[in-house]
């Protein structure tokens, strides 16, 4: 039987503005990290959001202002 890998999926993060949860999709096929701006739903403002694959397959989502390292 073959196992199925999720290649996408829907992510949630906080926006740094207004504190509102957001979802995003993205696709999982990336190596270690993703880094991407996206726009709140709420406020219309940019968050950068940075998504991180670990070592066992699970994901690490962090939203961070976009002028920030």
């Amino acid at each position: 039987m073959k196992k199925h890998t999720q290649t996408d999926d829907f992510i949630k993060w906080s926006c740094l503005y207004c504190m509102e949860q957001n979802e995003t999709w993205v696709d999982l096929t990336f190596e270690a990290q993703l880094d991407i701006i996206e726009e709140c739903f709420i406020c219309s403002r940019p968050n950068r959001v940075i998504i991180k694959k670990l070592k066992d397959n699970k994901i690490h989502v962090q939203s961070k202002f976009i002028d920030e390292l």
